[in-house]
């Protein structure tokens, strides 16, 4: 069950890079990751002090260890992923996000002082490949004058997955999956709360930007965070983090699907190394 869970989880997750790119036309990154996440505390401090009802119990320690998900897994990955997305094709943006695990890898083999194997070397050599034909659009001898801001934000993303999954591995150790999303999202909607009135709110918000924030805060939040939760407490961090290699394939797949968007040939190209790069940097 955990494992279709967590296949779940990426379709869901893939279904955020269109209900982001909607809703960052119209909203800025602050105030439209406050609505996704005011929707999902909503949803998630309920459900929390019904399965825990000290859930608003905390030692210092498990304060800490929450904050820093919020910064980086709340406040961080939702400022570079509303600014990217608003930039940057969907589809475009999840080959750029799916390097996940590929920096997950990475700092596990640092914090851990594994040797990274021949064959996940090759799987990051080629994800970074793929990447870089993403980025050029095509063209890798105009890569420094193809790079956009869009790539820039994008990339900021699985940087800071990479730092979320590994705090989430130690806050995992102290307390509940659910607890520790639940304050996760608070401590993180607390931090972009502060940085809202620095934005103008647009005039008109059409209903379907309303669905788009409640898909990203129910769906998008509550259950899939859980989920993958989940995932790194019964299978570890990096074994969770496979799944995450759906995202983009699910994301392609939706983007031409929802948003009408057409595949450029570089991002068909790009997609191979990419996806093939992150099955091989997660060969165990």
């Amino acid at each position: 069950m955990t494992y279709f869970k967590l296949v779940l989880v990426a379709l869901i997750w893939a279904g955020t890079f269109i209900g982001t790119r909607i809703a960052a036309q119209v909203f800025g990154p602050f105030t439209g990751a406050s609505f996704r996440y005011a929707f999902a505390i909503l949803f998630m401090v309920p459900i929390a002090l019904f399965q825990d009802k000290n859930t608003f119990r905390l030692s210092k320690k498990q304060f800490l260890q929450v904050a820093l998900l919020g910064l980086t897994g709340i406040f961080g990955y939702s400022f570079f992923f509303f600014k990217g997305m608003k930039l940057v094709p969907a589809s475009h943006g999840a080959l750029l996000v799916s390097l996940n695990p590929v920096f997950v890898m990475i700092l596990s083999s640092i914090r851990y002082k594994e040797r990274v194997r021949p064959i996940r070397l090759l799987g990051a050599i080629l994800s970074i490949i793929g990447v870089v034909i993403v980025i050029s659009r095509g063209n890798i001898a105009g890569l420094i004058s193809s790079f956009q801001w869009g790539d820039a934000f994008m990339l900021g993303c699985p940087v800071v997955w990479a730092l979320y999954t590994f705090f989430a591995s130690d806050a995992l150790k102290e307390m509940k999956p659910l607890k520790a999303a639940t304050w996760a999202t608070i401590t993180g909607w607390i931090m972009l709360m502060c940085f809202v009135p620095t934005e103008q709110f647009p005039l008109h918000v059409s209903s379907g930007i309303w669905l788009a924030l409640i898909y990203l805060g129910l769906f998008g939040t509550v259950i899939a965070a859980v989920w993958y939760y989940e995932g790194i407490s019964k299978i570890g961090p990096l074994r969770t983090a496979v799944f995450n290699n759906l995202i983009p394939v699910f994301a392609l797949i939706l983007s031409v699907l929802l948003l009408h968007e057409k595949l450029e040939p570089h991002t068909l190209y790009g997609s191979v190394f990419v996806i093939l790069g992150i099955l091989l940097t997660n060969k165990f």
